[in-house]
């Protein structure tokens, strides 16, 4: 009995091993995607899958080129074009926009002290604070010697501003600031014009060494364009700088200058400028990571200039009561209290135009250096993405 239950099993398995094993690959497959089915619900959701990854802040609308153009400017800005038709406001208004940033009007440049290509000072903090206008060489070795001084005084960080840069530059002059906080010998990006000569620009200077320890902010507003929003770009993409303040000109890269009688000036895009991943976002302002609303007083002109020190346009007299700045990293609303106590302090004195920017930057380091070392590392300029406002009284 036994004998023939055997046999009968063995006929069975051998009658089914034949109608299987042309199947075998088939199943093994549908088997194997069962499994893995199982195990990814069975495994934990990896934070990279449920969220995007942190972005950079979103493009902001393309700007106006210009606000209203006057007669003469229209027909000095024809002339320009080579148009042979009558160049009215309107007309010319219209070619500007269509240029897509690569022809801008913009109004005259107001700054302290011009005769000073750049400031450097270390504010309390300290930070170290370079205001700069001209870039180039001379520019970057100073900012090399600063800071082998300053750096033994244990900064907070490091804030470069670009708010008051001159268009019209070099890019090789560009190219001489950003090697100071990039890896030397990496492609920053590569300039190409209509008749096919390209020109490629690495980071040839030996860098400051920041590093996680010390951040790099810096400073941005509506006017800057040029070299030195190429400057801003590269800091921020290749730097780990944070931009703080409002978004930029939206006209990146070399930049001829023509002034207008009007006393506006007229800035034309020479080439286009392609980065290693891609070309550039010409037309597009460059938006900060931290956009400060502006007030009624432009903080670029607060600074008088000559003997006056840049932390006088930062301290708080009298001083403002307020939360620390380091509830700016937990998320609390520092910029409504400070309004709240305005409100209730009616009877204090006035206070002088203070730098709202530069304030912001400073709170941004103090919050940053109570981040344990160890987090530095993997911190996102990105969490502080946003729009504070700021308010002057």
């Amino acid at each position: 009995m036994n004998l023939a239950k055997s046999a009968a099993f063995l006929l069975v398995g051998l009658v089914l091993g034949i109608g299987v094993a042309p199947r075998l690959p088939e199943l093994q497959k549908k088997w194997a995607v069962v499994v893995e089915r199982v195990k990814t619900k069975a495994r934990p959701v990896a934070r990279a899958e449920t969220a995007a990854a942190p972005a950079r802040p979103a493009a902001v609308p393309t700007p106006q080129p210009v606000g209203i153009l006057k007669g003469v400017e229209a027909g000095e800005i024809g002339r320009l074009l080579g148009t042979t038709e009558e160049a009215s406001p309107a007309k010319i208004t219209k070619a500007l926009e269509q240029s897509g940033g690569r022809w801008a009007v913009a109004e005259a440049r107001k700054a302290a002290s011009p005769e000073r290509p750049w400031v450097a000072e270390l504010l309390p903090g300290p930070v170290a604070y370079w205001r700069v206008r001209s870039l180039g060489v001379a520019v970057s070795e100073a900012m090399g010697r600063d800071w082998v001084v300053w750096k033994q005084k244990n900064p907070l960080g490091a804030v470069l501003d670009l708010r008051e840069c001159k268009p019209a530059q070099s890019l090789a002059a560009a190219a001489e600031v950003a090697g100071l906080f990039v890896t030397p010998g990496e492609v920053l990006f590569t300039w190409r014009d209509g008749a096919g000569r390209e020109k490629v620009f690495r980071s040839d200077r030996q860098p400051l060494g920041l590093g996680e320890g010390y951040p790099l902010i810096v400073l941005v507003g509506p006017e800057l364009r040029g070299a030195g929003e190429l400057l801003a770009y590269l800091l921020q993409e290749r730097g780990g700088a944070i931009l703080v303040g409002q978004s930029t000109a939206g006209q990146m890269g070399w930049l001829a200058e023509t002034r207008l009688s009007t006393g506006r000036s007229l800035y034309r895009s020479k080439g286009e400028i392609v980065l290693p991943g891609g070309q550039a976002p010409l037309g597009r302002p460059l938006p900060p990571d931290l956009n400060l609303a502006s007030g009624s007083v432009v903080d670029t002109e607060i600074w008088p200039g000559g003997e006056a020190t840049i932390a006088s346009t930062v301290a708080e007299v009298p001083p403002i009561k307020r939360p620390n700045e380091a509830l700016l990293l937990l998320g609390e609303d520092a910029e409504m209290e400070e309004l709240r106590s305005e409100k209730e302090g009616k009877d204090e004195p006035k206070r002088p135009p203070q730098d709202k920017g530069l304030q912001r930057a400073g709170d941004l380091l103090r919050g940053l250096r109570k981040i344990p070392p160890g987090r530095r590392a993997s911190f996102d300029p990105c969490d502080f993405q946003g729009q504070v406002y700021c308010s002057t009284t």
